[in-house]
């Protein structure tokens, strides 16, 4: 019973108001459950006095009294003390809310707990255990047992009102059902966090890995390859970070040596793993090599972008070339058309001085552009269209960026004026002599110019 000598002022006011309600059977003030009523988190307060001084002072009823009526009697001794406002507006019809708000403490003690959770009360008879668990078991459509564990049993065992079954059995899952189907299940079969932290966890880790590796069929060379991903995808996560600080490799150890951080076993499947990645690398190379080989030999691969990248970024890694790095696999990489023994540099200087690139040269020569390419560096120090000595020479980029003129000035001074204008595959050329002179009078000389750079600037 509350002790009202032990209220402070707030309390006793919010009771005389409560007192004063009950006496002229009228409602409480309007908004008056509205701040609790969006109270998200902790003890509504005065709910809390309300509801005990209700069921205690005017009820006469304890905290351990509260299991010997159900639900409906509670509420409707709630209701009858014009605390209906309270029930709707507050906490929905929830009476279990009411009550742990009302007991935050008594509510976590097994007595209070167990009655809440059930509607059945305390179970003590074994039978009837066996026989509750049997029927809900039947009534999910199960004919299996053996699938019994990838079901969450918890919303079930609410679901059909014998959730409090689970006191007896300390809260566990696993126990209810070993109980039930003895020797059937391996507590590693059911999915919940407790059996990781259970003394029995690595056995627990041990027992769920050999029956997932197995039921898949994995191989022991299989099994050294799994990574985190694989961990995940096998339902295996949870036992990972928890058991093992998501290291795959102490997983793995403990499934084959039965050892955690042990040196010696550590260093030798490092180095199994390490040989069975680069197995599988090797594997996978080759597999594609014979994708696009003709016999042994592998013409051309730059219409096979995805392939060419490959082999180039892992023969740089190995510091080889794509020849040596695809030779290192028994194939042979050469060009699909014979190449000319001689090209003439003279026919060479022609064909790039009338404007054609390097792969229509290459076309009209019987050859490849990168032959085309190497012949010009050897013939003529790079492309024959750029200008020498090359410092006697600018871009209209570089004019651009310096006098502050957009790239179809520089043109047309270039063009009015015939200056020397060389164009090769990826810039033209201006020479400084010419150009430089003409731009600086041109800024100083155009009025039109000068004002958009004050505009602008």
């Amino acid at each position: 019973m509350i002790d009202l000598l032990k209220l402070d002022t707030k309390d006793l006011q919010l009771l005389a108001l409560y007192q004063k309600i009950r006496d002229r059977n009228i409602n409480f003030p309007k908004h008056f459950w509205t701040e609790e009523k969006n109270q998200k988190k902790g003890i509504k307060l005065k709910c809390c006095l309300l509801t005990r001084f209700c069921f205690e002072n005017l009820a006469q009823l304890e905290p351990s009294d509260l299991p010997k009526y159900n639900l409906k009697q509670l509420k409707e001794i709630l209701i009858k003390n014009r605390l209906f406002g309270m029930v709707q507006t507050v906490f929905k019809h929830d009476v279990l809310e009411i009550i742990k708000n009302a007991y935050p403490e008594d509510f976590f003690t097994s007595h209070l707990r167990d009655w809440m959770w059930s509607k059945h009360g305390v179970w003590d008879d074994q039978e009837k255990i066996i026989q509750a668990v049997k029927y809900m078991v039947k009534k999910e459509g199960i004919r299996n047992i053996r699938d019994i564990p990838s079901f969450d049993w918890k919303k079930r065992l609410l679901k059909h009102g014998i959730y409090n079954v689970l006191h007896c059995f300390d809260w566990s899952i696993f126990r209810m059902f070993d109980f039930v189907y003895p020797d059937t299940f391996h507590t590693a079969d059911f999915k919940y966090k407790i059996k990781w932290k259970d003394s029995d966890s690595l056995e627990n880790a041990y027992y769920l890995m050999d029956k997932t590796f197995r039921h898949e069929n994995y191989s022991i060379d299989k099994i050294m390859l799994l990574n985190t991903s694989d961990f995940r995808r096998l339902g295996l996560a949870a036992m990972l970070i928890t058991v093992f600080k998501s290291s795959t490799l102490k997983a793995i150890e403990y499934y084959l040596y039965k050892t955690i951080d042990n040196k010696e076993n550590q260093e030798a499947l490092s180095s199994s793993i390490k040989s069975l990645k680069k197995k599988k690398f090797d594997e996978s190379v080759i597999r594609r090599l014979k994708k696009v080989a003709v016999g042994k030999s592998i013409y051309t691969l730059h219409d096979k972008y995805t392939l060419y990248n490959f082999l180039k970024r892992h023969a740089r890694n190995n510091d080889m070339s794509i020849k040596d790095f695809i030779a290192s696999y028994g194939f042979i990489y050469e060009n699909a058309q014979p190449e000319p023994v001689n090209i003439d540099k003279d026919e060479l200087w022609d064909l790039r001085r009338q404007g054609f690139t390097y792969v229509q040269i290459a076309d009209r020569l019987n050859t490849n552009p990168t032959k085309i390419s190497e012949l010009c560096r050897e013939y003529f120090g790079g492309d024959p269209l750029i200008p020498r000595p090359i410092d006697s020479y600018i871009t209209p980029q570089e004019l651009m960026d310096q006098f502050r003129v957009d790239h179809k000035t520089v043109m047309k001074i270039v063009n009015e004026n015939n200056y020397e204008n060389h164009m090769t595959i990826r810039f033209r050329y201006l020479k400084k002599s010419e150009i430089v002179p003409a731009l600086k009078g041109y800024v100083s000389e155009s009025k039109s110019h000068q004002h958009l750079v004050r505009r602008y600037s």
